[in-house]
C-alpha cells in the first residue's frame, strides 16, 4: 500500500504484469481487506486468503487449490515489491518450467556493484553447472577467500547473482512446496525458496540483463518513484472501477 508516484505499490506491480498479456488469469492474493478493497478499485481480480500463511508462495497455493483454478498446470508468482518487472523476465521464468522442465523457475541478474552485493536487503543466488540453484542467501556469497570482488569485477564472472522475486511453478511442485514444513535454512535466512530447495525440489535460474530494482526499503521506494515518473506513459490506462 506504500504510495509510489501517486499510486499504491501493488497497483504498479499489477499494471506491469497485466500489460505483458502473458496470463490467462491475473489475481492479487492478499489477507488484507484494505488491499483487496483498493485493488478492486483499480480493476484487479482479488482473492482473500488466510492470514497465517508464512510466505507468499503459501498464499498463492491457497488460491491455486480452489476449484476454479484446478485446470491450470503452471503458475507465475510476481511478488508485490516488483513494480518494474519486465515482460521478458516473466517469459524467461515461464520458459524454465514450460519448455525446460524445471519444477520451479526464478530469475537472477548480475550485481552492478560490490555495495549492492554486500547488502542483506538484496538476496544472492548461487548457481550450479546445470543452471539450477544451489543456495540463496542474504549474506554476500559466494565468498572469495583470495580475491574479493570489486565494482569492476563483480559483474564479469557470472558468479555474483542477485535473485529477482519472480517464480514460475509446475502445479504439482507448488503444491508439494507448501506441503513441506518450514525448513531450518528458511527460518534462519527468512527466505521461503530455501524450503523447497532443502527438500530436493529443483529450481532453475534464468539470468536476465539489468533487472529493475524491487522495493524493499523506503529508499528503494523513492528510487523507483523517480524511475516511474520518468516514464512518458503508463503501461495502460486506468480501467473503470467495477460496478
Amino acid at each position: 500500500m506504500h504510495p509510489v508516484a501517486g499510486r499504491p505499490l501493488i497497483e504498479w506491480v499489477w499494471r506491469r504484469a497485466r500489460s505483458t498479456r502473458l496470463f490467462e488469469r491475473l489475481v492479487i492474493a492478499t489477507d488484507s481487506d484494505e488491499v483487496a478493497r483498493v485493488a478492486a478499485g483499480f480493476g484487479a481480480e482479488t482473492r482473500l486468503t488466510a492470514p497465517e500463511h508464512p510466505s507468499g508462495t503459501d498464499r498463492v497455493a491457497e488460491v491455486v487449490q480452489s476449484p476454479e483454478f484446478g485446470s491450470f498446470p503452471f503458475v507465475i508468482n510476481v511478488q508485490g515489491d516488483e513494480p518494474l518487472v519486465e515482460r521478458s523476465h516473466l517469459a524467461a521464468a515461464r520458459g524454465l518450467v514450460v519448455d525446460e522442465g524445471w519444477e520451479v523457475g526464478t530469475l537472477v541478474t548480475r550485481f552492478p556493484s560490490r555495495t549492492d552485493w554486500e547488502s542483506p536487503d538484496q538476496v544472492k543466488a548461487v548457481r550450479g553447472d546445470d543452471g539450477g540453484a544451489l543456495f540463496f542467501s542474504r549474506a554476500p556469497v559466494p565468498f572469495s577467500r583470495d580475491a574479493p570482488p570489486t565494482d569492476a569485477t563483480i559483474g564479469a564472472d557470472g558468479m555474483h547473482l542477485r535473485h529477482i522475486g519472480v517464480y514460475a511453478y509446475r502445479r504439482e511442485a507448488l503444491l508439494r512446496w507448501v506441503s513441506l514444513p518450514e525448513s531450518a535454512l528458511e527460518r534462519i535466512e527468512r527466505l521461503e525458496q530455501l524450503r523447497p530447495l532443502a527438500a530436493g525440489i529443483r529450481i532453475g535460474l534464468a539470468e536476465v540483463d539489468a533487472a529493475p530494482p524491487g522495493v524493499d526499503t523506503p529508499e528503494d521506494a523513492r528510487r523507483v518513484e523517480r524511475l516511474l515518473e520518468q516514464e512518458q506513459s503508463f503501461p495502460e490506462q486506468r480501467p473503470a472501477p467495477p460496478t
